[in-house]
């Protein structure tokens, strides 16, 4: 797959005051590790219903995800903030490289100073609607919506066309353990 950048946005205001030039890529290549300081997982069950969480930090309704703890590899961040915000237990193999955000700060906030990568992963699990919890309180009220209620919490985002661009299925199903 081709790298193929969806939108170029400047001076994205962040919860924190600060803001960056964000760049939003579609990609089916994981972005090199070095790189990346977050991921997120788009989630779907079996009936195609997304998994979102609300972040009170940053004040917005999103997929799981958050930022890299020191010593954690890009994917065992998402499979830890999947657990921690959702109470789902997913394999790497489960996940598939979608996207990535791709920040320029303009002023300091919690990314690096230099920048860097959020990587997007989709993944689908093979049941309905399994039952979420949330286990920290930086992301809470875990619950799963339709496309149609998902951009209607979050359409006005500016991460939202990596969303609209993901197809309705992950790279496979299974029960989460």
């Amino acid at each position: 797959m081709s790298r193929t950048v969806l939108a170029r946005l400047r001076d994205v205001p962040f919860a924190d005051g600060s803001a960056a030039h964000v760049e939003l890529v579609r990609s089916d290549e994981p972005v090199p590790e070095a790189e990346v300081f977050a991921a997120m997982v788009v989630l779907q069950d079996a009936d195609g219903r997304y998994a979102v969480v609300f972040s009170p930090r940053r004040d917005e309704w999103g997929p799981p995800g958050g930022a890299r703890e020191p010593g954690e590899t890009v994917v065992e961040c998402v499979l830890r903030e999947v657990r921690e915000e959702t109470g789902l237990v997913l394999a790497g193999e489960d996940l598939a490289p979608w996207g990535q955000e791709r920040f320029e700060p303009q002023s300091a906030g919690r990314w690096p100073a230099a920048g860097g990568a959020m990587q997007l992963y989709r993944a689908r699990i093979g049941v309905a609607a399994p039952q979420l919890r949330a286990a920290e309180d930086d992301a809470v009220d875990p619950h799963w919506v339709s496309v149609e209620e998902f951009r209607s919490l979050s359409g006005d985002r500016f991460w939202w066309p990596l969303i609209e661009e993901a197809p309705p299925s992950g790279p496979r199903a299974h029960a989460p353990g």
